[in-house]
């Protein structure tokens, strides 16, 4: 489930969705409801993503994204893409 196979589609494992959800992060920080709303909107109601993951699976895949080292969390609980530098605006 986490790698694409014989089986499961690449739209559909971890690493899929991880790429799908790296591309509405961008290089914004969001907060897990609004990622959520933006994944739906871009990915889901367009029909981009065939059998699109329940918000169980969603969550799961961040974890999967955050032990991979792929995001991180602010203090705040904002969810940002660790391969983009941001600056602070102090």
């Amino acid at each position: 489930m986490i790698l694409p196979n014989k089986y499961v589609i690449l739209s559909e494992s971890y690493i899929g969705i991880s790429a799908l959800i790296l591309d509405t992060l961008l290089n914004k920080k969001m907060k897990i409801d609004k990622l959520w709303n933006n994944f739906e909107k871009k990915y889901v109601k367009t029909n981009i993503v065939k059998n699109p993951p329940t918000y169980q699976k969603f969550i799961y895949v961040i974890e999967f994204m955050y032990l991979c080292g792929m995001i991180s969390y602010t203090e705040g609980g904002e969810i940002l893409n660790e391969n983009i530098e941001f600056k602070d605006n102090k």
